[in-house]
């Protein structure tokens, strides 16, 4: 108890040093805190199931090693096969997919609701019941009796009023008056997966969906068996795979399997890497301060390097000194992380109030006991980093020759300048690579944001629905005829330039990659076959996205279902099949319906580039079908004009003629697509950036210390030099070459850590982390700038000594 009260009393007693030290140690510790709780919830948290470790993702990988989704033909058979326990690994197999419903009630304009149709293993596989009502039914996943639906408790109190007798009410979905079976607990809310969900349905799906192998638009999610292993559970299902290759060589040949556990794949590998470089920078952040701290605890033992003599003098052991240092130290951090905690939780509200899940809910981001104990180790660890060093340091002095020291402050010993030097060649070498990093990452999704993608990202609006497949829309004919009937009622739009409709907008990829035969020049195998993206389009879709024609002619307005089959490709493309020659009349094939179908070529566009996807697309091959030949539900419908954001009411005016059933769920301008859909990478990159200038200033800080500190130490020698003759200039020139050699150090070593994490954020993001020496060199000239401020205030203050006053003291 002695040792805690003299080490409080020593704090009390020098309340500048416990100032500085607690708001840095706070700042540190904080941002750490805010990082673990963001990771934890994204990555680790315990989902709303039971046994969530046993829940896995069984996750469909293409030729080329990609996540792939299933066709149904598939999933369902795998979940057959677990129902009659053909794979011991699995307890259940469920399957799942995200599908929009339009909800309109007579007299209201159809409102999207968000759906996951799911078979009725879904509820035993996540052991989760409704609160309200019941699960659906095996027997209600037929076509006549699956209009129910189960609803989550946010919509139920959001939409319906919490009404207890909501059991039995109906809604109309998608042209079909659906009757509501339960209510989900409050409990099972799981955004991450498909984003915000609404209600539950049994998975009912038109006849080509059912029968087709490549729509790979289905997930499967199982439960481990007590016991098993995800190798297990990976033995077990890759001869299915393999079994499939060798069936159906056009649709599987190179595809294989990867279960992983359910909540490591809420988020993709980009968006993971992401998660652990913020808790880095954290860590970095945390070091720097530790660093920062332990040069001020080495500057404040050697200001008391003579009563630490006394006291060994009197007695006291080694270890008895180290105690109290360490204990001073320990109570810094306790303190400091108690403050962390509370700049966590402010963090923490902040980044809640800005990242966004699934495009509009909120993530909540709480502190649990996990995060309080990692908050607690993160103290501790603190404490013995920037005290156990200086007060070893401190207490291995000679007693003796301190006790006849007569010098103001005794002066350090070399290798306690050492280690103070090297403490600031680690934060300069730090600092630089946070900044650095944060400046490429900043620049390169600047350049990503602003680069010339081929099209027209300033002048067209996009509308995203759905033509419900399983009711109104159930055959090519009928959705062949509403496309038409959109495309004409489309160009009615007053001041419209031009309108086009397509399967997706070019901002995140492709409608669907499958394998490509080129007539007389690629294999028949499908696994050895390169890989086309596909986008289906109807009406004058590349004037509306400005995509240039190259060669050839664009799809004729009196193409029909019966006309040959035809495709435009980009000149990637062309130039890689047919260099020196014209593409057009050439041929490309691909399946349909499990049937070989080629397709003359009639045209090539300018290549195109998403505008918000970080990773290369999966293929350079661009290729576009007509939608009349292919007419799926699923579309974009494209407005152009001087004002685009104009026309929102009369395409949502435009849809409602058509069939008032159907909801307009996605409307905005392409700009707005943009800041909407990159919102959260570029808020990771401003607190790396904030984190990174948090790092700059802990830094230029502990450099401004340690000079000040070594002006302190040498007042008597620096006297004596202006003395002898010495001009203030050259004592200038004497202390700032110090100060800038351990800069210089720094900022090498920097610039070497900051080139290798470059390489590596060009593993996971090539397209936002080009290797850009030019931004590291710029950082190293800021934080050059940066030091030579911080050490000038210190060194001038040296010029200005009085050599009497210096020599007096000596």
């Amino acid at each position: 108890m002695s040792t805690l009260r003299h080490a409080l009393v020593s704090l009390i007693k020098t309340p500048g040093f416990t100032l500085v030290a607690l708001i840095t140690l706070a700042l540190g510790i904080g941002v750490n805190t805010s990082m673990y709780t963001l990771v934890d919830v994204l990555l680790f948290r315990s989902a709303p199931y039971p046994e969530p470790d046993r829940m896995l993702l069984i996750q469909a990988l293409n030729a080329q090693g990609q996540p792939d989704g299933y066709g149904f033909p598939e999933v369902e058979e795998l979940r057959v096969q677990v129902a009659n326990g053909e794979h011991a690994a699995f307890e259940s197999v469920t399957t799942l997919a995200g599908w929009n419903n339009a909800w309109a009630e007579p007299g209201q304009p159809a409102e999207r609701l968000r759906a996951v149709d799911a078979s009725a293993e879904f509820f035993s596989t996540f052991r989760v019941q409704p609160m309200l009502g019941r699960a659906f039914t095996a027997d209600e996943e037929t076509p006549g009796r699956n209009q129910v639906a189960i609803l989550s408790h946010s919509f139920w109190q959001s939409r319906l009023g919490g009404d207890p007798n909501v059991i039995g009410r109906t809604l109309r979905l998608n042209a079909e008056q659906v009757t509501i079976i339960g209510v989900m607990p409050a409990s099972f809310r799981y955004p991450l997966f498909f984003g915000p969900v609404d209600l539950w349905r049994p998975i009912t799906l038109p006849q080509h969906i059912v029968q087709d192998r490549t729509n790979r638009l289905f997930f499967a999610i199982g439960r481990l068996a007590p016991g098993m292993t995800v190798e297990q559970a990976t033995a077990q299902a890759q001869p299915v795979f393999a079994r499939w290759a060798q069936d159906y060589p056009q649709h599987s040949a190179g595809r294989t399997v990867r279960p992983e556990p359910l909540h490591k794949v809420v988020m993709d590998s980009t968006g993971r890497f992401m998660m652990w470089l913020l808790c880095g920078v954290g860590i970095v952040v945390l070091l720097i301060a530790c660093f920062n701290l332990a040069n001020l605890q080495l500057a404040r033992a050697a200001a008391r390097t003579r009563d630490l003599a006394i006291r060994s003098a009197l007695g006291a052991s080694r270890a008895r000194l180290i105690l109290h240092q360490l204990t001073e130290s320990m109570l810094l951090a306790l303190a400091g992380g108690g403050l962390g905690v509370l700049v966590g939780i402010w963090m923490n509200a902040l980044l809640e109030s800005q990242i966004q899940i699934g495009g509009t809910e909120h993530l909540t981001l709480n502190l649990d006991v996990p995060i309080l104990l990692l908050t607690l180790l993160a103290a501790v660890f603190s404490g013995l980093v920037f005290g156990l060093v200086p007060a070893w340091m401190a207490s291995r002095g000679d007693v003796v020759s301190t006790l006849k020291q007569q010098t103001r402050g005794s002066s350090s010993s070399r290798s306690t300048h050492r280690f103070r030097h090297s403490l600031i060649v680690a934060q300069v070498a730090s600092a630089l690579a946070l900044l650095a990093t944060a400046g490429v990452m900043l620049r390169g999704f600047n350049a990503l944001l602003h680069a010339n993608n081929g099209w027209d990202t300033d002048r067209v609006l996009a509308a995203n629905i759905h033509l419900p497949e399983q009711s109104t829309y159930n055959s090519e004919d009928k959705r062949r005829l509403a496309i038409e009937k959109l495309a004409r009622r489309l160009k009615q739009i007053p001041q419209a330039e031009s309108t086009g409709i397509a399967s997706t907008a070019p901002l995140f990829g492709y409608s669907k990659s499958v394998p490509i035969q080129v007539d007389g020049q690629t294999s028949d195998d499908p696994a050895k076959q390169p890989v086309g993206g596909y986008t289906l389009v109807a009406s004058d879709y590349f004037q509306t996205m400005g995509i240039p024609l190259l060669e050839g002619r664009l799809f004729p307005e009196e193409l029909n279902a019966s006309s040959p089959p035809v495709v435009i490709i980009n000149e990637t493309m062309a130039r890689h099949f047919w260099p020196g020659q014209s593409a057009l009349g050439k041929r490309i094939g691909d399946r349909q319906d499990n049937v070989l179908v080629w397709r003359e070529v009639i045209g090539v566009v300018r290549d195109i580039g998403f505008a918000v996807q970080l990773s290369n697309p999966d293929t350079l091959f661009q290729v576009y079908k007509p939608m009349v030949h292919e007419p799926w539900g699923y579309m974009f419908l494209l407005v152009r004009g001087p004002s685009p954001a104009t026309f929102k009411n009369e395409v949502r005016r435009a849809v409602a003629d058509i069939d008032p059933d159907v909801a307009v769920q996605e409307l905005y301008t392409i700009p707005e697509a943009i800041d909407r859909y990159s919102h959260n990478i570029v808020l990771v990159n401003q607190t790396i950036g904030a984190f990174a200038l948090l790092g700059v200033l802990l830094a230029s800080v502990g450099l401004y210390g340690v000079i000040s500190n070594l002006v302190a130490q040498r007042t008597g020698e620096f006297g004596i030099r202006l003395a002898l003759g010495a001009r203030p200039r050259d004592v200038l020139t004497l202390v700032l070459r110090g100060g800038m050699t351990l800069t210089a150090i720094g900022l090498g070593l920097g610039a070497v850590v900051a080139y290798a994490l470059n390489l590596v954020l060009q593993g996971f993001m090539p397209r936002m982390a080009a290797s850009d020496p030019l931004t590291i060199a710029l950082v190293a000239v800021l934080l050059f700038s940066v030091a030579v401020f911080a050490c000038w205030l210190p060194a001038q203050r040296a010029t200005r000594i009085n050599p009497l006053d210096a020599l007096r003291a000596e």
